[in-house]
Formats: C-alpha cells, sequence, structure tokens
C-alpha cells in the first residue's frame, strides 16, 4: 500500500505556499490551506470529525468542501443538505471566525463527484456565469466567507462532460467573477482554483497564464499522480522523477508539474501546493513483488471506514499499521514512504 508523506489527520489536507520552484523560502504571507469535508462527521465514533474539531490554530485558512452548480439554475447548492442546512454547518463554519478572527474562510465548489457537466453549462453563457457569480456573491455575504475556490475537474476533458469551449469559458469565469467582486465592494475575497499538474489536461482546459494573472491564488493537486487505474503500484505524490518513470510519466510530479505551470506564465507567488494526507492502494499481482512498478490486479481493498477501493485514510493507516506488521519502505526520489503486507 502506497502512502504519501503526511503531516495531520485525513480530514484535513494542508497547501503549502511556494515562492520559488519547490524552494523553502519564507513567503511574505504565510498560507496553510485546511480543508474541512462535510461528509466527515458522518463517520462513526471516534472517526467522525465535526467543524468544532477542525485545529484551526494550525491553519492561515480552512476551505469548506463542497457545494454545487445546479444544473438547472445555476446558482450554488449544497451538497450534503442535512449537514450543510438543518444541522447548520454552514453558519458553524462560519462562527469559527468568532475565536480566530485572523482565520480566513473558503468554500470550494465542485469536486470529484460533482462532475463537469453542471460547469460546463453553466460556464457556457454570458447569463449563466452571471447568475452564477451572483449566487456566490449572495453565499459569500450570507456566511460571511472570505473567498470562494472553484474546483473542477476537469475543464474541456470529454471525459467529464467538457468540449473545448470550456478553456475559453474557465477563463472568462475566473476572471468575471473577480472583477465583479471588486465591483461590488469586496476586492479582498479571493478566488482561488485547483488545477490539474497534467500536461494533457493543461491543454485541453486551462490559459495558463491567463488564470494566474485572473485568479488570487492556483491550487495545483499534488497528489493522485499515480493510482491503482495505472495498472502498477506506486506512491501518487512523487517529488522528482524515478527510473520507471517514462513517456507521459516522465516529468509528471510535483516538481515536473509546478515548473510546468511557472515556465507557462504562472507566478510562484500564486501557487499554493496540494499536499495529500491519504494514500492510494493496490492489490499485488504476485506477492512476491511489492516494489515500485510491481505488476498490479486492481484496487486495494476498502478501508473499514473511507470505503473506498484503492484509497486509505491517514486514520485507517495509522490503525493498520499498529494493528499488522506491515512493511515499510522509502521511495528516495519520490521522497514518500511506502508500505506492503500480504497482496496489499
Amino acid at each position: 500500500r502506497n502512502l504519501s508523506k503526511m503531516f495531520s489527520a485525513d480530514h484535513v489536507y494542508l497547501a503549502v505556499f511556494l515562492l520559488a520552484p519547490l524552494g523553502l523560502s519564507l513567503a511574505p504571507e504565510r498560507r496553510l490551506v485546511c480543508y474541512f469535508t462535510n461528509w466527515s462527521p458522518d463517520r462513526p465514533g471516534e472517526y467522525s470529525l465535526q467543524i468544532r474539531d477542525i485545529p484551526v490554530d494550525l491553519c492561515t485558512h480552512v476551505t469548506y468542501n463542497f457545494v454545487a452548480v445546479d444544473s438547472q439554475t445555476f446558482e450554488i447548492k449544497p451538497t450534503n443538505p442535512n449537514f450543510d442546512i438543518t444541522q447548520e454547518g454552514f453558519k458553524k463554519f462560519s462562527e469559527l471566525k468568532e475565536s480566530n478572527p485572523d482565520l480566513k474562510l473558503s468554500v470550494a465548489v465542485g469536486g470529484w463527484a460533482h462532475g463537469g457537466h453542471a460547469f460546463h453549462s453553466m460556464v457556457s453563457s454570458l447569463d449563466a456565469r452571471e447568475t452564477f457569480i451572483t449566487s456566490a456573491i449572495q453565499f459569500l455575504k450570507r456566511y460571511s466567507f472570505d473567498g470562494i475556490e472553484i474546483v473542477w475537474l476537469w475543464p474541456g476533458n470529454p471525459e467529464r462532460g467538457g468540449t473545448a469551449s470550456d478553456k475559453d469559458n474557465f477563463y472568462l469565469l475566473v476572471d468575471e467573477m473577480k472583477r465583479t467582486f471588486q465591483k461590488a465592494g469586496h476586492g479582498s475575497w479571493e478566488v482561488a482554483i485547483q488545477v490539474t499538474l497534467d500536461p494533457s489536461l493543461i491543454a485541453q482546459g486551462y490559459h495558463q497564464r491567463r488564470l494566474c494573472q485572473a485568479a488570487d491564488f492556483v491550487h495545483v493537486v499534488g497528489y493522485d499522480l499515480r493510482g491503482s487505474w495505472s495498472g502498477f503500484t506506486d506512491v501518487h505524490s512523487a517529488l522528482d522523477n524515478r527510473p520507471h518513470d517514462k513517456d507521459k510519466l516522465k516529468e509528471f510530479t510535483v516538481k515536473g508539474g509546478v515548473r510546468h505551470w511557472m515556465n507557462n506564465g504562472c507566478p510562484a507567488s500564486k501557487i499554493v501546493l496540494g499536499v495529500p494526507l491519504f494514500g492510494r492502494t493496490y492489490t499485488l499481482a504476485d506477492r512476491g513483488s511489492h516494489g515500485l512498478a510491481a505488476r498490479s490486479s486492481g484496487p486495494g481493498s476498502p478501508g473499514p471506514y473511507t470505503r473506498v477501493a484503492g484509497y486509505r485514510g491517514y486514520f485507517e493507516i495509522c490503525q493498520e499499521q499498529k494493528q499488522a506488521n506491515w512493511t515499510i519502505e522509502w521511495d528516495p526520489k519520490g521522497m514518500c514512504p511506502y508500505a506492503y503486507l500480504g497482496d496489499q
């Protein structure tokens, strides 16, 4: 089972602000962005994470995952109404600032389960974009949030409901949203976008230089670069190239991906690197072959709480490490640990 480099529990993931290409320079403004997922409270027992459990003392920014784009009205809508509205998730989240006045709160729109169809329809017309932006302003005002993050995975990708027009229209959405915030007297509200490191997906859906000019921050996804879909075992957030990284996978690393954005007009001062606090898992085709790039027969077995094949939350990894005799190894180039036991 491959584990990413982890710093905290699965319930929040961290984003590290960069000044130079993967350098360790101190930023003028420290940014440590944590994410709260609105399905975490539904986990049983001690693995339920409530809003009150968010370690706000560790974070400069906290983002609420997720809200959605209504495919009919193009307005923002909740993804978990029972928690978001009935249990006052939005309201309780906004109250985090009462005891932490310097904390910045944002809401993320989209996510993997959201799909791309609603985004594609919304950005395809000026009227629909205006409706969405007006809805976002109303939401941010109502709950006293400080910004929004657009998590469209992925514009222009036909497998996710996209077309070639998404590339221009996504830029228009981001640019119009920021300009509208400013005209409405909310220039301090941040517009962030979550983007891929995959060069083929970038070519399909992102005007890199223009997006980096329009958005306040660009959150690059430094994880899920490999997984059970690859057909072989690997860490999923490798820092640099390894000997088995060939063809399209060469430079498809954290270092290569960040450089790609910077070399195409994105200032380092706007790049925020997403760091995973979870592992991607595999079932080995041969128990005796368990290193990196070993052949796999599919995803690893589901975790007892996250219940998704090919995935383990950090808290599940910690629990299993205590209960079973996993062998832990280190990827010196990828700068990530991984572990194996039996056919996992």
